[in-house]
C-alpha cells in the first residue's frame, strides 16, 4: 500500500469537506441544499481513497467507476 497515494486521496476528500464547511459558514440558510450538493462528493472521494488504496492511481483503469466510489462493503454500517 502506497502511503503517499492514500494521503493524496484523503487530502482530496479533506479539501472537499473544507469547501463544504466554508460554504455552509458563508450561507447557513442554505445548509440543506449545500449538504445535498456536497456530501455525495465527499463520500465519493473517501470511498475512492479506500478502494484505490492498494492499486494506487492504476485503480482508475482497473476498477469500474461505480465500484471506486461506492460505499465499502467491508465496513459494518
Amino acid at each position: 500500500m502506497d502511503a503517499e497515494w492514500v494521503l493524496t486521496t484523503l487530502g482530496d476528500a479533506m479539501e472537499a469537506l473544507a469547501e463544504a464547511i466554508t460554504e455552509i459558514e458563508e450561507d447557513p440558510v442554505a445548509v440543506e441544499e449545500l449538504l445535498t450538493q456536497r456530501l455525495p462528493t465527499i463520500y465519493a472521494r473517501l470511498n475512492y481513497a479506500w478502494h484505490s488504496r492498494e492499486l494506487g492511481p492504476e485503480a482508475i483503469d482497473q476498477l469500474d467507476h461505480d465500484q471506486l466510489i461506492s460505499f465499502p462493503k467491508e465496513f459494518p454500517f
